[in-house]
């Protein structure tokens, strides 16, 4: 059995403090560790998803505190986009290492947020087809009704796996405290808006009608996809609702879409069908599948992009079989854009050879989608 680390992250730290990390570099994001088994040997290894570039660090041993051996160290997050803990010989999953990531709890669930409290959430229901589908509704530490402070907006599918660690047994993404994370650590800030997807009608509403689907298992619940009436549901009755009772933008580049899986592809759709409101969009391994390149296509190229061009972050894995059919979609979405005349230089593809199809993956790497959309650079003032 692997054992559980605690990773906690925190600012970015002085050259002089940072030179008690062993050999990490003289500057950058200072990283705190705590080994629950009090591992004979920790180490930690940096990696830059692009170049390939790696650099191992032994942390410097601090106390105990919590029945938990603590370390610390550092990296540069100009440098490095992930991070790969070891303890007495075995590897933690890749994680998103950025100057908003805050913390790292690993436990039996995964690789979870550190929070100093349990993300908490208003709930909405709205009328939807002959039904009605809940909201959740997440608002960081500070937020002020009364306040004229202004806060982005981060709208995602699947609300019921957002904030709830207990919801199964990969746990949530943990959204709140990763935006939170990010708030703590730049002038950005954000709430959270996740819509339920939990019914059996999940797979019909969360895919575009947009051509005719390909072959894959029970293909007649993707078929004829109420993804248009989703995506009508979320721009005309959500957010005019969210814009007028929260202190929040309303322009794109304050905006954005985050799903994975049928989630991924509904997000993915939204954004496509209303750039003019969503300035980022992220798909975690989108079902893109369902369609073959050329009806994506012929349908990027019904779409008018002089004006608006989102963001666009897609990340797939490999390690299991559902990751493996939805590669290939993942892979070619990129050049299906630029075919269709939407800037190259806006779309941001990470394969991640060790993702697998679930919360555990898609928890790991939010806080990489998070600068996509919030440059640091670009941190409000």
């Amino acid at each position: 059995m692997k054992k559980l680390l605690s990773i906690i992250t925190a600012a970015v730290l002085s050259a002089a403090i940072i030179s008690s990390c062993g050999n990490a570099p003289q500057n950058g994001h200072k990283v705190r560790i705590r080994d629950e088994f009090l591992s004979d040997e920790v180490k930690v290894k940096f990696l830059n998803t692009d170049t390939g570039d790696t650099e191992e660090v032994t942390p410097k041993k601090l106390d105990q505190k919590d029945d938990m051996q603590n370390y610390e160290c550092s990296a540069d997050p100009e440098k490095f986009d992930r991070m790969v803990i070891t303890s007495d010989g075995d590897d933690s999953i890749e994680l998103a290492f950025n100057e908003y990531v805050n913390g790292w709890d690993v436990t039996s669930n995964g690789y979870v947020p550190v929070s100093d409290k349990p993300a908490d959430y208003a709930i909405k229901d709205f009328k939807y087809e002959k039904t009605t589908k809940t909201v959740y509704i997440w608002l960081p530490d500070g937020y002020d009704k009364s306040s004229k402070t202004k806060y982005s907006v981060i709208y995602m599918t699947d609300g019921q796996n957002l904030f709830d660690p207990k919801i199964n047994q990969n746990g949530c993404w943990n959204a709140a405290e990763s935006v939170q994370a990010m708030m703590s650590n730049s002038k950005h800030k954000a709430i959270v808006v996740g819509i339920d997807d939990s019914t059996s009608n999940r797979d019909s509403e969360l895919t575009p009608d947009i051509g005719d689907i390909a072959e894959v298992t029970d293909k007649e619940n993707f078929e004829n996809g109420t993804g248009k009436y989703y995506s009508d549901f979320v721009y005309n009755t959500v957010v005019p609702y969210i814009e007028k009772n929260y202190n929040v933008y309303t322009d794109p580049e304050h905006n954005a879409l985050c799903g994975s899986s049928s989630g991924g592809i509904e997000c993915f759709y939204i954004g496509m069908e209303h750039p003019d409101k969503f300035g980022t969009i992220g798909a975690m391994s989108p079902a893109f599948s369902l369609y073959d390149d050329e009806t994506w296509i012929k349908y990027l190229k019904t779409k008018d992009f002089s004006k608006y061009q989102p963001k666009v972050y897609i990340t797939n894995g490999v390690a299991d079989e559902l990751e493996k059919f939805l590669l290939p979609g993942a892979k070619s979405m990129k050049s299906n854009l630029k075919l269709s005349g939407f800037p190259e230089k806006n779309v941001t593809v990470k394969i991640y050879e060790k993702g697998m199809h679930n919360e555990a993956y898609w928890r790991a790497l939010f806080p990489e989608f998070l600068t996509i959309m919030f440059p640091a650079e670009k941190a409000e003032k």
